[in-house]
């Protein structure tokens, strides 16, 4: 038997890596089960320890104390002369636990370059940015939590300045600009800040929301309905979608501009003479869209909605004595935005472009290679459909993962907890006669019954989903899907199937266990 395991061990090519190699291998898993590979041979006894990627979850623990105690026990027994490259930080809470600052403190302290929070669901939390005061943050993300928006308060301090930080991300977070009074915009303590992206935020200030900043290259901001002005002279990206509220850009370096959304909210301060690529999709484009084309003469690769070419179209006046503006353009693209992506076939014309139209959007253009493309309704189909089906899949994967440590963690919690406190009270209830308490018992089992049903509907109902949209898609694009459904669909029955089986050791030996109770219990004491 030793010869055998030895030979096992000297054939484990996994453990003859290098320790670079399992480092890496090791950070695209959560600490809890880096620590956890101590066990498996003296060779990964210490592995651990020198991890530069740290990724700590409080979803894998039930109480905070658990999670604390394994905290203090990680930074503890981790070799200080190895420094922190990276944090992954999942936390619940109103305020920040003291666990969470003894992680971000640690990491700090050994010149960590990336941040990641995310927040697990809480009404309201309170994180004070003041924490974050690092001379060696590069990268930033906080994200609140998807099931209820703007549950995320920052308060952002004057003092908060980080002079490395050259990306932030910011997902469901409401923002108090405490800096609007004085004319201050709320990034400007960050003075190497390159690469900036708003998501599903909210600012609470008196003056806007303003984004000024000298050195900001990269601009992002989605599904919001607050108004901005932004005053950016070295912007090269600027992305808006779905942003609601007016927009006031003043980027005279812009070149490139993606724009989803209403005419009326953008508006443009100057020429933008660098503007190479621009892609528009203007939800209700009036009149008043010649003009904002004009303002992309300079462009090379232009990407419209239909919507834009149909007015253009319906108001040839508008163009008929002006020029094409668009001197320098290489390729054109067009493409509906309103496509219905549930219809076998669309009832919708396909894309047409009139002649009045095509001259003054390509006449001016010199090159002679220079493309025209008009998708079809069918293909915007496929490829939004396809996009939702990986979007499914993702985010039921993300369920089943997290469904599965919650099982773990319970199941481990009842062993080790619960069990003998169960069978004390039972003990006590026995002995002082009190209320049969197999009613009890069985509003437990129903509640474990709702939930294990409720979560099953939810991983069918979204099996379904996916099942649907794939069948309505080529036999191309279900290859490319169809492996990464069906490992989805065999890990979900696996899961199932452990739900079903503990749901009937509840209902098969609880009760009965009760019952034998309730006979003893019925027996007059002597």
């Amino acid at each position: 038997m030793g010869d055998r395991k030895r030979v096992n061990v000297e054939g484990d090519r996994l453990s003859s890596l290098p320790d670079d190699l399992i480092h890496k291998i090791l950070s695209f898993v959560r600490t809890k089960h880096a620590v956890q590979t101590s066990v498996l041979s003296s060779r990964w006894r210490y592995i651990w320890t020198s991890i530069p990627c740290l990724n700590f979850s409080c979803k894998g623990f039930r109480t905070f104390p658990k999670f604390s105690k394994f905290v203090k026990h990680v930074l503890s027994g981790r070799n200080n002369q190895i420094e922190v490259s990276s944090v992954e930080l999942t936390s619940r809470g109103k305020v920040v636990q003291p666990c969470d600052e003894r992680i971000l403190s640690y990491a700090f302290s050994h010149n960590v370059q990336e941040v990641n929070i995310t927040f697990l669901p809480e009404k309201k939390i309170e994180f004070p940015v003041s924490l974050f005061s690092s001379q060696s943050l590069k990268n930033l993300t906080l994200t609140g939590c998807t099931w209820r928006v703007y549950n995320l308060s920052i308060t952002t301090p004057p003092t908060w300045e980080l002079q490395t930080l050259a990306t932030l991300n910011l997902h469901f977070v409401t923002l108090h600009d405490a800096n609007t009074d004085n004319g201050d915009s709320l990034f400007s303590h960050c003075a190497n800040l390159k690469n900036l992206t708003l998501k599903h935020c909210r600012l609470v200030g008196l003056s806007g929301f303003n984004i000024s900043h000298p050195g900001l290259s990269s601009l992002t901001l989605e599904d919001s309905y607050d108004g901005v002005n932004v005053v950016t002279p070295q912007l090269k990206n600027l992305i808006i979608k779905g942003w609601r509220g007016l927009h006031l850009i003043s980027a005279p370096n812009l070149s490139s501009l993606h724009y989803k959304g209403s005419y009326d909210s953008l508006q443009l301060s100057t020429d933008l003479l660098h503007l190479e690529r621009v892609d528009v999709c203007l939800s209700d484009p009036s009149n008043k869209t010649v003009c904002l084309l004009q303002q992309f003469r300079s462009v090379k690769f232009l990407t419209l909605n239909l919507e834009i070419v149909k007015l253009l179209s319906l108001s040839v006046e508008l163009i008929s004595h002006q020029p094409s503006p668009f001197a320098n353009l290489k390729s054109l693209k067009v493409y509906p935005n309103n496509v219905n992506l549930e219809a076998e076939k669309q009832t919708q014309p396909e894309v047409t472009m009139s002649t009045e139209v095509k001259n003054y959007l390509l006449d001016s253009s010199p090159a002679p290679g220079a493309t025209f493309t008009i998708v079809s309704h069918e293909e915007v189909r496929t490829a939004r459909n396809v996009t939702s089906a990986r979007n499914l899949m993702s985010e039921l994967q993300g369920f089943l993962d997290e469904w599965k440590e919650n099982r773990e963690t319970n199941t481990a919690h009842m062993k080790q907890d619960k069990a003998p406190i169960e069978i004390e009270n039972r003990r006590a209830q026995l002995k002082t006669k009190r209320k049969w308490p197999f009613g009890e018992r069985m509003t437990h089992i129903k509640d474990q019954f709702w939930e294990g049903h409720k979560n099953t509907f939810h991983v069918i109902s979204k099996l379904e989903k996916i099942e649907e949209i794939l069948t309505r898609q080529p036999t191309s694009r279900q290859a490319k899907l169809q492996q990464s459904f069906s490992n989805l669909c065999l890990e979900a029955v696996t899961i199932m199937d452990n739900i079903l089986d503990h749901l009937k050791i509840q209902c098969d030996k609880k009760p009965r266990l009760y019952l034998s109770e309730l006979d003893t219990a019925s027996q007059p004491s002597s």
